[in-house]
C-alpha cells in the first residue's frame, strides 16, 4: 500500500500554506493530506494548545488506511513528534525547519522564557502573533504569495508554547530539512537537530521552504514515501 504524506503546519498557519507543495506531490504521484491545528484560530479565545494539537495530528494519522509519512513545519514539529510517538503507523517523520524538542520541554522554555519583543499579544491575553512575518516567516517567498500568507495568519494559542512535549518516538526514522537561510530559526540550531536525523536535506531557503522551494521539498517527501513503500 502506498503511503500517504500527512502535512502539519506551523504556528499561526492553516493547511492553505501547503498548497504549492501538495501540487508538486500530486505531480509526483504522492498522495497527501493536511491537518488543521486547533492552536491556530482567527479567534484568540478559541485558540487551543499543544495537547489538542497532538490529538488532532493523531486523529489525522488514524484516518489514513495505511502507512504515513508525517511531515511538519516549524512549531508543527512538536505536536507531530508527540503524535508519532503514540502510533506504529508513521513510517518516517520529516521536519521542515521544525522544532525538535525533547520530551518534557516546552516552546517557551526553548525560547528563553518569553516571546520575542516584537510579537503581538491578543487583548484577552490568550494568544500571540509573530511580528514582521514577511521578514521572519516568509523571507525569500514570492512577495505576492508572502502577502497572501500574512493575511491568512491566525492567532496562536499561548498554551501551544507553555505546554510541554509529552513524548517522542525512539524508533522512527527522521529526515530533517535544514533551511540554510532561515532568519527565524537559526540554521545552526537546525543543524544540531539534524545531526540526530537518519537523513538530512539542505534547502537554500528562509523559514518556509515549502513555499519558496516546493519542488525541492516535494522531492524529499517523495523519497521518504518511496522508502516507506519499499519497507511495506
Amino acid at each position: 500500500m502506498n503511503p500517504i504524506v500527512v502535512l502539519v503546519h506551523g504556528a499561526m498557519h492553516t493547511p492553505w500554506i501547503f498548497g504549492p507543495l501538495r501540487e508538486r506531490l500530486t505531480a509526483r504521484g504522492v498522495s497527501s493530506r493536511t491537518v488543521q491545528l486547533p492552536s491556530s484560530n482567527p479567534d484568540s479565545a478559541a485558540a487551543q494548545g499543544l495537547t489538542e494539537d497532538a490529538r488532532a495530528v493523531r486523529a489525522a494519522i488514524d484516518s489514513v488506511d495505511g502507512p504515513v509519512v508525517l511531515a511538519a513545519h516549524s512549531y508543527g514539529g512538536v505536536p507531530a513528534t508527540w503524535a508519532a510517538a503514540e502510533t506504529a503507523q508513521v513510517t518516517e517523520l520529516v521536519h521542515l525547519a521544525a522544532f525538535a524538542l525533547s520530551p518534557g520541554t516546552s516552546m517557551i522554555e526553548w525560547m528563553g522564557g518569553d516571546f520575542p519583543p516584537d510579537w503581538l499579544h491578543s487583548p484577552d491575553g490568550l494568544a500571540v502573533k509573530a511580528g514582521d512575518p514577511e521578514q521572519s516567516i516568509f523571507s525569500g517567498v514570492d512577495p505576492r504569495l508572502a502577502a497572501e500568507a500574512v493575511e491568512r495568519l491566525n492567532w496562536q494559542g499561548i498554551r501551544a508554547f507553555t505546554e510541554q512535549l509529552g513524548a517522542a518516538p525512539t524508533d522512527i526514522p527522521l529526515t530533517y530539512v535544514v533551511a540554510t537561510e532561515d532568519p527565524a530559526l537559526p540554521p545552526s540550531v537546525q543543524e544540531e537537530w539534524a545531526a540526530r536525523a537518519t537523513h538530512i536535506a539542505r534547502v537554500p531557503s528562509g523559514h518556509s521552504p515549502h513555499l519558496s522551494h516546493p519542488d525541492e521539498v516535494a522531492a524529499v517527501l517523495a523519497e521518504a514515501a518511496a522508502r516507506a513503500a519499499g519497507a511495506a
